[in-house]
């Protein structure tokens, strides 16, 4: 679960690639097929987007999802924690939207397994 300051981060990465784009809320919602209002929100670190919105944003500006998403510092020392998820975030962008929604399901089942749920 992402907390309020990770999600505010985001946001904030997601503005600055807009607006070194010379983009508006408007025109990236638009690429995204997503509200407009939600966008504004999803910078605001007040929504989230989906997964499949993410990559797309990542497809669009040709960059990789881990400089969005970002790794906690924590992790930051751990090399071969960081290699695996670049890895994935490179295999993601080829997904097509139903290879990402089995994906997810996959990772949730796998986050209950280890709480025991």
């Amino acid at each position: 679960m992402l907390d309020e300051g990770a999600l505010r981060a985001i946001g904030q990465r997601l503005k600055k690639y807009r607006l070194q784009a010379g983009m508006t809320q408007k025109q990236l919602s638009e690429i995204l097929d997503i509200d407009e209002q939600y966008y504004g929100q999803a910078e605001r670190g007040v929504k989230k987007l989906s997964l499949e919105k993410l990559m797309l944003f990542c497809t669009y500006f040709q960059i990789p999802l881990d400089d969005i998403i970002k790794i906690d510092a924590k992790d930051e020392d751990d090399p071969i924690k960081r290699a695996y998820i670049s890895e994935l975030s490179q295999l993601l962008i080829d997904c097509t939207r139903e290879e990402l929604a089995m994906i997810i399901s996959m990772v949730k089942n796998i986050d209950l397994l280890k709480r025991g749920i």
